[in-house]
């Protein structure tokens, strides 16, 4: 078995033990109200349902569920498009804003939490390989849609 096989072998295997752990407690939600809101504050603008189960590769069932509790919560509105009355816009309240931001500052204290455990010296070394691995699963994505 070659290095890389042997690597991914090892990789499945973290993945598979953490599946319910580490990760998913690290990032609360990413297929409910928390990843909704980011992507909401990353646009910054009004979207539609549909691109945001698009973007997000949700149901649109689920987006109809998240969109229902987060307009409840008072972090979002839905309100019709005025080029379009048959559309609906999403948009992020002062509300949702201020509980993207709380969110944010908790993933940043997570991850200044694990990086002082890991030390300088490591994290550097995790973040440069972590950077070779994102820009080779991107080049190797741009070279599969060339075929």
């Amino acid at each position: 078995m070659s290095f890389a096989e042997e690597a991914e072998k090892e990789l499945v295997q973290l993945m598979i033990q953490n599946r319910d752990g580490a990760f998913s407690r690290f990032e609360k939600s990413n297929r409910g109200e928390n990843i909704v809101i980011k992507f909401l504050d990353i646009q910054g603008e009004p979207i539609s349902p549909k691109y945001l189960a698009d973007s997000l590769n949700l149901s649109s069932a689920r987006i109809a569920a998240v969109l229902g509790s987060l307009e409840k919560k008072g972090q979002i509105t839905r309100h019709m498009d005025p080029k379009d009355r048959r559309r609906i816009n999403v948009t992020l309240t002062a509300c949702g804003k201020k509980a993207v931001n709380a969110e944010k500052r908790e993933m940043r204290e997570r991850i200044i939490w694990v990086f002082n455990q890991m030390g300088e010296e490591d994290t550097k070394k995790f973040i440069e390989l972590t950077s070779k691995f994102i820009g080779y699963s991107q080049k190797f994505s741009m070279e599969e849609e060339g075929d």
